[in-house]
């Protein structure tokens, strides 16, 4: 995508540094120049999501994708917008077709399974994750969909053994210990269970579902 607007470097800097209100106003002012700038509808379309204005944010990843269908970012932003939103069904057409347009891309793919969990679809989720796992290996996050995902599916022996390599390849992941006592306690490890809550806790003192299934 070319960036022909003098001031999409200064809204990108902004916006890399996390200042987001900054980056969106630069993004605005690009647009009152010119309505069909690529980034700003879609990169502006994202800083309008994190800001909390994502009935904004939608509009402009809309004009995104119709401005540049075979371009699969706006897909994607869509797809985060309106998962946030809980519509479903759209945010999993939109992360496919991103997919389609992106095929090598594990983020887009583990987004998709995102929401076909949403959806109580285990088995397709399953099989994004594992996609995503494959372009992304020994990341913790995808390793643990995974294992929700095969948790779901009934085969906790399987979710436990993936939950086993995420604590060994990252051991201050949090989430990934709060669900490793999941697994163990369906398997009837209680004291191994409890044991994996209370790393959970350590490492994210504030996490609630550790602390409830601590009974505290």
């Amino acid at each position: 995508m070319t960036r022909e607007h003098p001031r999409v470097a200064e809204a990108l800097a902004h916006h890399t540094k996390g200042r987001l209100a900054e980056a969106e106003a630069v993004y605005a002012a690009i647009l009152v120049d010119n309505p069909d700038d690529m980034d700003a509808l879609n990169l502006g379309g994202l800083a309008l999501h994190a800001l909390g204005r994502s009935k904004e944010a939608r509009a402009r990843l809309e004009r995104a994708v119709r401005l540049m269908p075979e371009f699969p970012d706006p897909h994607a932003n869509l797809g985060a917008v309106l998962r946030a939103a809980g519509e479903f069904d759209a945010a999993a057409a939109c992360f496919r077709r991103a997919l389609e347009l992106d095929p090598a891309n594990g983020l887009i793919a583990n987004n998709l399974g995102l929401v076909l969990m949403a959806q109580n679809l285990a088995l397709e989720a399953l099989g994004c994750f594992s996609q995503a796992r494959t372009l992304l290996p020994g990341q913790p996050d995808i390793l643990v969909n995974v294992a929700i995902a095969r948790m779901a599916m009934d085969d906790t022996a399987g979710a436990l053994a993936d939950l086993e390599m995420m604590a060994e390849a990252a051991p201050k992941n949090a989430r990934g210990h709060y669900w490793r006592g999941r697994a163990l306690g369906a398997l009837g490890r209680d004291a191994d269970a409890k044991a994996a809550f209370e790393t959970a806790l350590t490492l994210d003192p504030e996490h609630k579902e550790a602390k409830a299934a601590l009974g505290r």
